[in-house]
């Protein structure tokens, strides 16, 4: 008998000893379900559709949708919210009522080009929109054009944008942020375009959200990231780190430095720091309390937004996304915790809804 007949044989003895020995039956399941487990986990999220209405369903099949924006509470634009903001504006003091005007003919909302006026102007106040009444950053032949009044540079903005939006079809934020402000464009070397979108939307929601092609909140608590890819579910899973099989006591929520994170609901901020150890794997994190001792936590922020003590509405910008903490990538880490803050930590999902305003 060669080398190789020895060894089946041997290998053969072996396999017999294990099969119809107890103990080795028990260590051959340990090693199989270490083997199998991540295994039937990987397929577990993979070709299922989504459902906010079952907290089970998994969890790559919503769309992922950068830059993404809320609407108004009613779908009409916040008369409190928008006078507060457009009363301190600079030359936009006292053109909110023509800035609605204009979107309304041109059949645009007026929160959005309100929004991308405040930004392009730093809030009224650029020189382009005072010496130029240039309050798009409005681009022709000779560059940077110049309007009679601003009049006249507000009503060729809503032009302008009805072309993008209504004939071009850049319906979204992140899609007019595509043209507006380019990622990669060889006139930003420094990427400031990257803050483009995110900075729109927070100006958004500083004045009550949008009214037209926007998530519409429908419940009690909403996703603090509209339309948003769900990247790991709630429950035991395979950690990305540390490769344990452990439990996952919350959601990821798919997003970009620095897209905002919004607040679930109204509430009260009893917890904006990066805490030490343990907590520390975190990173920055928000913590706002709401009726009934229910807590939302909000973690991996690469900024805070909010201060310990501070009365938040539903849907305010309270941070930033990204990957402080222990974290593999951008992403928004999101908790409910009901009782007392970091314990009794529930499934998010069975508190969260969305839907979509054409």
């Amino acid at each position: 008998m060669n080398l190789k007949d020895n060894i089946k044989t041997i290998g053969h003895f072996l396999l017999l000893k294990v099969l119809f020995n107890p103990l080795g039956l028990i260590v051959l399941g340990s090693v199989a379900l270490v083997l199998i487990i991540p295994f039937v986990m990987a397929l577990n999220g993979k070709d299922k559709s989504f459902n906010l209405e079952d907290p089970n369903s998994n969890i790559n099949a919503l769309p992922g949708f950068v830059g993404g924006a809320y609407c108004s509470l009613d779908g009409e634009v916040n008369e409190e919210l928008w006078n507060a903001k457009m009363s301190v504006s600079g030359v936009f003091s006292d053109k909110g009522d023509l800035i609605i005007e204009i979107a309304s003919k041109q059949g645009i909302d007026p929160v959005l080009m309100a929004a991308i006026a405040l930004h392009e102007t730093t809030n009224g106040t650029s020189s382009a929109v005072i010496n130029k009444n240039n309050p798009g950053g409005l681009m022709g032949p000779d560059g940077l054009m110049t309007f009679s009044t601003l009049d006249d540079g507000l009503e060729a903005m809503g032009q302008t944008l009805h072309n993008r939006i209504i004939q071009d079809g850049l319906v979204t934020i992140a899609d007019l942020g595509s043209v507006y402000a380019p990622i990669g464009a060889e006139n930003d070397p420094t990427n400031l375009n990257a803050h483009w979108v995110p900075t729109i939307t927070t100006i958004v929601s500083s004045l009550g959200g949008l009214t037209m092609n926007c998530t519409v909140q429908i419940g009690d608590f909403v996703q603090p990231i509209p339309n948003v890819t769900i990247n790991s579910n709630f429950g035991v899973r395979v950690h990305p780190i540390t490769g344990a099989i452990s439990k996952h006591e919350g959601v990821d929520l798919a997003c970009t430095n620095p897209d905002p994170i919004y607040a679930a609901k109204d509430g009260r901020v009893v917890f904006a720091e990066y805490p030490e150890a343990p907590l520390h794997t975190y990173g920055n994190i928000v913590v706002i309390q709401h009726e009934n001792n229910v807590y939302s936590a909000y973690a991996h922020l690469s900024a805070i937004s909010v201060e310990v003590g501070q009365e938040v509405r539903q849907l305010e910008v309270i941070g930033a996304c990204g990957t402080t903490g222990r974290s593999t990538g951008d992403h928004l880490h999101f908790e409910i915790h009901v009782g007392s803050m970091f314990n009794n930590r529930v499934n998010p999902m069975t508190y969260l809804s969305q839907a979509t305003k054409e």
